[in-house]
């Protein structure tokens, strides 16, 4: 009888406890995703590394122009498609730049770019984020992940998932 008690204790012991972590792992996320919202609300300080090694930051962006972040990989299809779509409608991106980031290397960054007809092209640029730091800071938990931000700094749209340059360019046009 007693080793029963001690049995049903332990367990309901066990079972606070767990209940008690998860629900300090789910407060823990909505603050980070909150924290990531007012963080990313307006165009948040960043430095990342270009195909010649040069550090990127805010700095080097031209402000007259909304920016336009995509965070991919070279082996994701929905990039490519993304990528192929917006190269396709460059002439109608006039008063927006580009700024593609990844967490892959060098060549395989530059290898993607060419095969997008996209290396090399006015107001588009490819980084690399050694340390994933793009994921953190801007909440990117997807492949792939687009913000888009007016030429103020402030963010008029988020995407998961792949987006057609079409719906990049309704956004646009909505400022």
């Amino acid at each position: 009888m007693k080793r029963k008690s001690i049995i049903k204790r332990t367990i309901s012991l066990l079972v606070i406890c767990f209940l008690g972590f998860m629900s300090y792992k789910i407060y823990q996320k909505m603050s980070h995703k909150k924290q990531v919202a007012q963080q990313t609300a307006t165009l948040p300080v960043f430095s990342f590394t270009d195909l010649e090694r040069n550090t990127f930051t805010n700095s080097n962006l031209k402000g007259d122009l909304a920016t336009i972040f995509v965070y991919f990989n070279s082996e994701c299809d929905y990039c490519s498609y993304e990528a192929q779509s917006i190269q396709t409608n460059l002439s109608r991106f006039r008063k927006a730049q580009f700024v593609f980031i990844s967490t892959e290397d060098k060549d395989v960054i530059e290898k993607f770019a060419r095969e997008c007809k996209l290396l090399g092209v006015e107001n588009v640029i490819f980084l690399r984020d050694k340390v994933h730091n793009f994921a953190k800071n801007f909440g990117a938990n997807s492949i792939p992940y687009s913000l888009i931000y007016n030429k103020q700094g402030i963010l008029l749209a988020r995407y998961k998932g792949q987006i057609k340059a079409e719906t990049i360019l309704r956004v646009l046009a909505k400022q």
